[in-house]
């Protein structure tokens, strides 16, 4: 059985004197005020920091998780036969050399007609060409969507998700210690105030002068 050390006060005595509840006639108002707003802040941080936390690791591990937003485009991609040869636009423009010209094309799309329109073909292309053509969900040619991004190596999401709970919760304890500190500086200021209005009266008659 453990005992208390003789001339040490017990663990309910030095919490009642963390939170200003010794009943110290020499504390003041300001010193029990500062001691709960201690007390709130390290609750706010308990309850906040960890929805906080979960939060922005929640975000960062479905930004990381490939396949995500694969389905926000609506362009699917037809084959369309080219109506008439790829002529190059400038005469100094060869054939191959990876410019593109828009050519009369005609395509169809699964369950809808046949459609004729103006598709981008490499400059060179015969007539007859079949090519590839991405089209929107109203049938308008748009561009090839972009590449998928590569998959991340293997527990990458994971470390990134804990990187992204560490600092929030960091950025959480930051901000209430950044208030804490504000409060003090205020809680300070009123403080001296006080010493100063407090000695201007007694000042004169500890002196033993009379004002």
């Amino acid at each position: 059985m453990m005992r208390a050390i003789p001339g040490r006060p017990s663990i309910p005595a030095r919490l009642a004197r963390a939170l200003a509840l010794d009943g110290n006639p020499l504390r003041r108002a300001s010193d029990r005020a500062e001691a709960w707003i201690r007390v709130g802040l390290l609750a706010v941080f308990l309850i906040a920091g960890p929805i906080a936390a979960q939060a922005a690791g929640g975000w960062v591990h479905q930004a990381g998780t490939p396949g995500r937003g694969a389905g926000a485009t609506s362009a699917h991609a037809v084959k369309a036969v080219l109506l008439q040869p790829a002529a190059a636009v400038h005469a100094g423009a060869a054939p191959g050399s990876g410019a593109q010209v828009w050519v009369r094309a005609m395509w169809a799309s699964p369950g809808a007609a046949a459609r004729t329109g103006e598709v981008l073909a490499p400059t060179g292309s015969p007539a007859g060409t079949v090519m590839t053509v991405w089209l929107t969900g109203s049938g308008r040619v748009t561009a090839p969507p972009p590449e998928p991004a590569p998959p991340p190596e293997p527990g990458q999401p994971a470390a990134e998700t804990v990187l992204a709970v560490i600092m929030t919760l960091a950025a959480v304890a930051v901000a209430l210690l950044v208030v804490l500190r504000l409060i003090q500086l205020f809680l300070n200021w009123r403080r001296l105030a006080a010493w100063e209005a407090a000695w201007s009266a007694i000042a004169p008659r500890w002196m033993g002068h009379r004002p």
